[in-house]
């Protein structure tokens, strides 16, 4: 279970989002500057605050080919979130990776 702050600017003590989160998502996380780790926790306030719909358009999201509802945004420059989103229901994280790790592996399946 990993636990983030997420509370609302201005407010007291902070909020936390519960979620069950892979261990690969929690070791990346861990990895990310503060300031990115600041842009991941602002993005999923996004995300909680407005929902799929309402985050699509700020967060710059993109559907994902596939039959799996995969949603791909970029959080911070250098940190490229994938999510998993389905209308009225709870966001997954399901990974945070570099654009560069990305560019990598399309460059070794080619």
């Amino acid at each position: 279970m990993l636990e983030l702050p997420i509370g609302r600017e201005g407010a007291g003590a902070p909020e936390w989002l519960r979620a069950d989160v892979p261990l690969r998502v929690v070791i990346a996380f861990d990895q990310l500057t503060d300031d990115e780790k600041g842009a991941v926790l602002g993005a999923l306030r996004v995300l909680q605050r407005a929902g799929l719909q309402g985050a699509s358009a700020p967060l710059g999201m993109q559907r994902l080919a596939g039959s799996d509802p995969l949603y791909s945004f970029r959080a911070a420059p250098d940190v490229q979130m994938i999510v998993r989103a389905e209308q009225n229901a709870p966001v997954e994280i399901v990974d945070i990776v570099r654009p560069a790790a990305l560019r990598n592996f399309a460059h070794a399946a080619g």
